[in-house]
């Protein structure tokens, strides 16, 4: 009797696209070059990502989806706003320290949680304490700026590269609120719509949607 050797998944692959809806396939990630472009792809258990990497046209090969798709509900504009509200009551305006929130599905439950995970902060910087279960089990991690701090820092970048999860920034939470996503796949750190990962509370700007409609019209 002879014994069929199971292949493990490739941790990174190289594919070319067979069809819009190719499944992802490799354990970590996947350069997924198809007819508008070269794509990055990877899976978790609560969504899967397709992120161009470079949107430069290739006749002859059916195009990629673009986006995340999720596997759980997206998230609920009312968990914005608790976490919003959060960090208004946390510290007065003048007296203002940087938090972060981990976003995270709770299977009992069957619904998204947050939980307040800071450390060591201070009015500019904070990181999230990894030492708690939650973390391990984050999806999207957010984490608030000082006012007029609208772009993620080369500490972020730091802190946010070698993971797979949803990143944001929420700053001005005292005034005008205003929030930026991107999605990280380990290497990658690439910008994201807001609509991709949930609905907005009337009020909140999604700096990724005003710049890319900024550019559409210079």
């Amino acid at each position: 009797m002879s014994l069929k050797i199971i292949e493990p998944p490739k941790l990174v692959a190289h594919r070319i696209a067979e069809s819009e809806h190719d499944p992802i396939e490799a354990a970590l990630y996947e350069y997924f070059l198809s007819g508008n472009g070269l794509f990055v792809r990877a899976k978790r258990r609560e969504f899967s990502v397709s992120l161009p990497l470079n949107l430069q046209k290739i006749r002859g090969l059916p195009n990629a989806s673009v986006g995340i798709s999720w596997k759980r509900p997206r998230i609920s504009k009312s968990l914005w706003w608790e976490i919003l509200q959060h960090a208004r009551n946390k510290d007065a305006s003048s007296d203002f320290k940087e938090e972060v929130y981990l976003i995270y599905w709770d299977d009992i439950s069957q619904t998204w949680n947050w939980k307040a995970a800071g450390r060591n902060s201070s009015s500019v910087t904070t990181i999230a304490d990894d030492s708690l279960p939650e973390y391990s089990e984050c999806c999207i991690e957010l984490h608030t700026h000082p006012p007029g701090a609208n772009h993620f820092s080369s500490a972020d970048d730091r802190d946010e590269l070698g993971k797979f999860r949803i990143f944001a920034i929420l700053t001005d939470v005292h005034e005008q609120p205003k929030i930026r996503f991107r999605c990280g796949v380990y290497e990658y750190l690439v910008p994201i719509p807001a609509a991709w990962v949930g609905e907005m509370p009337d009020g909140i700007i999604d700096l990724n949607e005003i710049e890319a409609i900024v550019e559409m019209l210079s």
